[in-house]
This record gives structure tokens, C-alpha cells and sequence, in this order.
């Protein structure tokens, strides 16, 4: 069943009009001409449209690592559908490679782990985050074993660190317990639900989805669906007045899940939940060259950024801060 936005003036949701038009000013100050979608959802409803560069609300843009945050709620769904029986459980228990003591750390991987990145396994992430330990990866033909042959650097647990292999092995738990991929997952109980539009998430040689480095093309979504992940996490795993994942995981997505340090400057100094960029007044999404969901509890305040990424494109953040959460009245 198709979803039908409800639409409403910046000024009937307690918003400022004057400080919401000053986005295209800002984008054209800042001459950030990579940007193609600015959405404000405010109350359910969509007051603030903005698109640029020939995009309209249906073009769908690569949404990078939001996609790590769409596993998260994935993972909840395979959590409440009995998929997987417990965050808790050792990875093991579903990939065999991290269950043939390779490493006496290995068996202490759960899939909390995986959620918080805090797996212990070594990561590099390279100049400007380049990720060249992916690249050595992508030219094997098992990604899992050949993630499980890396050295571990900490106990599992005991430190925070944003990579890509906790996010990867996290795709492949789903996929192993399910017997399918995690895209699957995603697309039978969260895109279609919701009513989103996406491409197949592409597959490793092993089998898991993943978006990462080269191959992202069809995990894109557009600036409105993207809206709708913040509207399910705004109203604790509903969406249209279904369940869609239990309020409970919902919690769980949007609470710190480490007091350990963060050590890498991608995350936050303000907290990582599962998978979730924590914030003073909310908590959010991000991916790769300007791609931003912030979602303002407080305020039932949704705000959608995305842009082109290229390999020197930056984030946008600056946009949400500076003048949209301005205009919250």
C-alpha cells in the first residue's frame, strides 16, 4: 500500500519560515554545489522541499553509510522475527570462519558487538578514510575468511572503533541465519512496508550484502524515504500504524551503547548507539559525501541532506546545524 505524505505550512508547525528560506542562500554561499536535496518534515508532515541539480522527490541518491543504520534496524527485525535469537549470541554461532578458534577472541564476537563496532578486530582506515584494507579484501573471493585472518587489535567489547568489518560480518550473520541476504530482510519487512524505493544491495563473492567502496550504485533511496527511517524511529518502530520493529530495539538503536573512548573522528563525541550517531537533542544517520538524517525527538523534527559524493566531496552537516534546526521556533 502506498504511502501518502501529508504536507503543511513551516508557520502551522511552529517553525520559522524566514530562517528555513535562507538554505538556498547558504548552499549558494558556501557554493556547495554538490548538494540535491533538502527535506524538513516537521509533525509527520513535510513543510520544507528544496531540491537542486535536476533532482525532484522521486531521484534517489546513493545514501553510502546510512546504510549501516538501515542494518540496525534489520537487525532488530531479525531479532523480533526469532531470525536471530539473541544480540548476545557469538557470531559464531552463524559464521563458521570466527567459530574455528583462528583467534581466542574470536568467540567472544557477539552481535552487540557488531552493532556497537566494538568487534576488537584491526582496522585501517587509510588517508582520508580510503579504506586500502577494503580494497586488499575485495580481491579475495571470501570476504568473511578473509576478515577472520585479520589480527585482533582489542577483547571484544572493550573499544570503540567505526570500520567496516563489524558492519560487513554484521550483513553476513543475517544473511547466514536467514538463508538469504540481509537485503532480503530489508526489502520484504522495511522497504516494502514503508513504501520505499530502492535497488538491490550488491554481494560479496561469499554472499552478504554490503555497500561499501565500489558497487553502491543501487543502494539509493530517495530524500523523502529516507524521511520515513526518521519517522520509524521518531514513533518507537511504527510506521502508518503498523510495528514495524519493537519499540524495545528502537531504545536500544538510540542509547549509548559504550562508555569506552571514541578514537575515530567519523563517529561523535557525543555518543554511538547501534549503528546510530547520537547528538545532544537526537540522534541520526550519515553517509560519505553529504548524506544526513537528523532526527530531533524533542521536536518531531526530521531533517534530510544529500548530495553527490565524489572522493573529495565532505559532509553537510553544517546546513541542519546552521540554519535548519534554527528555524525550530
Amino acid at each position: 500500500m502506498s504511502y501518502e505524505w501529508s504536507f503543511s505550512t513551516p508557520e502551522e508547525e511552529g517553525l520559522d519560515r524566514n530562517v528555513l528560506e535562507q538554505v538556498d542562500h547558504y548552499i549558494r554561499q558556501k557554493r556547495y554545489r554538490l548538494v540535491n536535496s533538502v527535506l524538513v518534515v516537521k509533525n509527520e508532515k513535510i513543510v520544507f522541499e528544496h531540491y537542486y541539480n535536476k533532482y525532484d522527490e522521486h531521484s534517489r541518491n546513493h545514501i553510502k553509510s546510512i546504510w549501516k543504520s538501515i542494518l540496525s534496524v534489520v537487525t532488530g527485525i531479525c531479532l523480533d522475527k526469532a531470525i536471530i535469537k539473541s544480540l548476545d549470541e557469538p557470531i559464531g554461532n552463524y559464521l563458521q570462519e570466527f567459530s574455528q578458534q583462528h583467534h581466542p577472541y574470536h568467540k567472544l564476537i557477539t552481535i552487540r558487538h557488531l552493532l556497537t563496532m566494538t568487534s576488537g578486530i584491526y582496522w585501517n582506515g587509510g588517508v582520508h578514510y580510503h579504506c586500502p584494507m577494503v580494497a586488499q579484501m575485495m580481491r579475495t573471493n571470501d570476504w568473511t575468511a578473509h576478515i577472520a585472518d585479520i589480527a585482533m587489535n582489542s577483547v571484544p567489547g572493550m573499544h570503540f572503533q567505526y570500520k567496516e568489518w563489524d558492519v560487513m560480518l554484521l550483513s553476513a550473520v543475517i544473511g547466514r541465519a536467514c538463508g538469504g541476504t540481509a537485503y532480503d530482510i530489508a526489502k520484504e519487512y522495511l522497504y516494502e512496508p514503508l513504501d520505499m524505493i530502492s535497488g538491490s544491495w550488491p554481494q560479496s563473492p561469499c554472499g552478504f550484502s554490503y555497500t561499501v567502496m565500489k558497487g553502491e550504485e543501487a543502494s539509493d533511496l530517495s530524500a523523502r524515504d529516507l524521511a520515513k527511517i526518521g519517522l520509524l524511529l521518531l514513533n518507537d518502530g511504527k510506521f502508518n500504524g503498523k510495528q514495524i520493529v519493537s519499540s524495545e530495539y528502537i531504545k536500544q538503536i538510540v542509547s549509548t551503547s559504550s562508555s569506552h573512548a571514541i578514537v575515530d573522528t567519523r563517529a561523535t563525541d557525543n555518543g554511538y548507539g547501534f549503528l546510530w550517531l547520537l547528538y545532544p537533542n537526537g540522534y541520526g544517520a550519515r553517509g560519505f559525501g553529504g548524506q544526513e538524517l537528523t532526527i530531533i525527538p524533542g521536536k518531531d523534527f526530521i531533517s534530510v541532506i544529500q548530495a553527490t559524493p565524489t572522493s573529495s566531496s565532505k559532509f553537510y552537516g553544517d546546513i541542519h546545524e546552521n540554519v535548519l534546526s534554527k528555524a525550530i521556533l
